[in-house]
């Protein structure tokens, strides 16, 4: 029995050294491509506040060029409002803030002696990432998180956590989306979150659980594998920097329980806040 621990304890060791290395190697590639993705992703958020100011804001330059052009900009507004251009650009540029963001992250792990980690309360970091969430739709795909129940957990008086809050929002919104849209491709009855907020030795815990199809072994053993991806699409990088963030920038844990069927729960556990 002794024997079989020790082996059991040695493996579960080496696949974290070799998930470690893996991280090590994904920080270096992520700081490269972010410079590159960085300035024309400016120039993208730029030109969409432009382009909003210019189709809906009554500026004077504005009214002056509709007046040249004989176009009744009253009716201009109402026809883009009905055919909800408006909610498109608002989508377009949120989504190239929320890039921007992610991409400073990734620049952030090639700095990782100049990052701050400040206290931080875990249940508004949930609530702050099912926000996000909530505003992630696809209109072809009939796709909406807000169908989805969710149930929140969260112990009362916990203590504060060690961490910089926009990397784990981000980490618990990643989770959350490839969850939702997991259910979703499955069509999932009653989609629903379980989250759990509780505390561990020296830690607080989030647990986030789905109802999902699940994942079998094989698929489970590389969720947190660099551009591994079982949809069409994404570049499959989201779980594997949520994997470097907890584990690489703040000494975390981040684990990973899922059968076939029987839905697939996350566990996150970040140490407590230094006095």
């Amino acid at each position: 029995m002794t024997n079989l621990r020790d082996i059991t304890e040695w493996k579960q060791t080496q696949e974290v050294m070799i998930q470690n290395e893996k991280m090590m190697s994904l920080g270096g590639l992520a700081a490269g491509m972010a410079h590159e993705i960085k300035n024309p992703l400016g120039a993208v958020i730029q030109s969409a506040q432009v382009i909003q100011n210019r189709l809906f804001k009554s500026l004077p330059a504005n009214l002056s060029a509709a007046q040249d052009c004989g176009l009744d900009i009253d009716a201009l507004h109402a026809y883009l409002t009905q055919r909800k251009i408006d909610t498109l650009l608002d989508q377009f540029y949120e989504a190239g803030i929320r890039v921007n963001t992610i991409i400073d992250n990734m620049l952030s792990f090639s700095r990782k002696s100049e990052s701050r980690q400040l206290p931080c309360d875990l249940c508004q970091l949930m609530d702050k990432a099912l926000d996000l969430a909530s505003q992630d739709y696809d209109l072809k795909k009939n796709y909406d998180f807000r169908r989805i129940i969710v149930q929140r957990k969260y112990d009362d008086n916990l203590p504060m956590v060690c961490c910089e809050e926009s990397k784990i929002e981000q980490v618990l919104f990643n989770i959350l989306k490839n969850g939702s849209e997991a259910m979703h491709e499955a069509g999932t009855e009653k989609p629903t979150f379980v989250l759990a907020i509780y505390p561990g030795k020296d830690t607080v815990c989030i647990e986030i659980r789905d109802n999902g199809p699940g994942m079998d072994r094989e698929v489970r053993k590389k969720i947190f594998d660099p551009f591994f991806t079982t949809k069409g699409s994404g570049t499959g990088l989201g779980l594997s920097v949520a994997y470097f963030i907890i584990r690489q920038g703040h000494g975390g844990d981040l684990e990973v329980e899922s059968r076939p069927g029987s839905g697939t729960r996350f566990t996150i556990c970040l140490p407590l806040a230094r006095d």
